[in-house]
């Protein structure tokens, strides 16, 4: 699984993400092309090396989906 997008920003505690799913070898599709691939998410920095990004509501099989980055 993948995900393709960019971070805005909201402030100074959190970001927003706007993206794209993606499966296996599949070229993500634009922002905007549908429900089934479309992401967003709110980004925030846990530490100067931890990042979150939650995904309320995604389409697929939960309520909430995390995402995070550790170095």
């Amino acid at each position: 699984q993948r995900t393709t997008g960019r971070f805005f920003d909201d402030g100074e505690k959190r970001a927003i993400y706007l993206g794209s799913f993606s499966v296996n070898d599949e070229k993500a599709k634009p922002y905007g092309s549908g429900a089934e691939s479309d992401q967003v998410g709110y980004a925030f920095r846990n530490s100067a090396t931890e990042w979150r990004i939650e995904f309320p509501a995604p389409y697929y099989e939960s309520k909430l989906d995390i995402m995070e980055f550790k170095r």
